[in-house]
């Protein structure tokens, strides 16, 4: 049984891709784990790759290069290392696979390097499935779903020989991670309520931030003078 895929506009995944180039905290690859030899693949040839976005225009530069099936098992995994409860939606659900797809189609060095990770890790985490259970991962039930992730997803007790797995596992953490906690979903998970306008006169500090902002002043050797 396959998840239903929600469809993002691109120019939202987009501005994803972009703001977590930005602050960088996506960056850091993780594919230097040695371990399994895993072909490397052919930069993506076709119009409109190495082109920056133009937000202003419609029209995307660079394709979409995930197949469905691709899309389906990243589902799937997004879905498993942050699962949705009560009200607060899987990833699946808010577009997060849309999100990946666009981070390992960008025209960049960092994302063609995660390309190779992540088509290549989602390849592994199929052929183990038809190993381990006879059927694709996605097709496997829970239970066997976790046990195979549980081999590659904790730092200290990869099995042996799985080194490049858990880095494809790891990655696709952090990515799963930046990706939904840029959603307002993911805001109200963690209590995060943005730019909100208040009403009323400014009530000022609380008590506490006051004495702490006083004793940063005041050890700079200032005078502290509340307003």
């Amino acid at each position: 049984m396959t998840k239903d895929l929600i469809t993002i506009d691109r120019r939202v995944t987009l501005k994803w891709l972009m703001g977590a180039m930005a602050v960088g905290q996506l960056a850091a690859c993780g594919d230097q784990a040695k371990g399994l030899s895993w072909p490397e693949m052919e930069a993506i040839k076709a119009a409109g790759i190495g082109k920056d976005p133009d937000f202003t225009n419609i029209a995307t530069p660079w394709p979409l290069t995930m197949t469905q099936a691709e899309l389906e098992t990243t589902a799937e995994l997004v879905d498993l290392i942050l699962p949705g409860e009560g009200d607060i939606p899987a990833p699946s659900k808010v577009g997060v696979p849309a999100f990946i797809n666009e981070w390992v189609s960008a025209p960049y060095p960092d994302q063609h390097k995660d390309r190779v990770l992540i088509i290549n890790g989602l390849k592994w985490l199929d052929d183990e499935s038809k190993v381990r259970n006879g059927v694709p991962f996605i097709r496997a039930e829970a239970r066997a779903q976790t046990a195979i992730l549980d081999d590659i997803a904790f730092k200290d007790r990869v099995k042996e020989g799985l080194d490049k797995p858990a880095a494809f596992f790891a990655r696709m953490r952090s990515l799963t991670l930046g990706a939904f906690y840029t959603t307002r979903e993911g805001w109200a998970d963690i209590g995060y309520m943005g730019n909100t306008p208040g009403t009323g006169d400014y009530a000022g500090p609380t008590p506490e931030a006051a004495a702490h902002i006083k004793g940063v002043i005041e050890a700079m050797g200032l005078n502290y003078t509340p307003a």
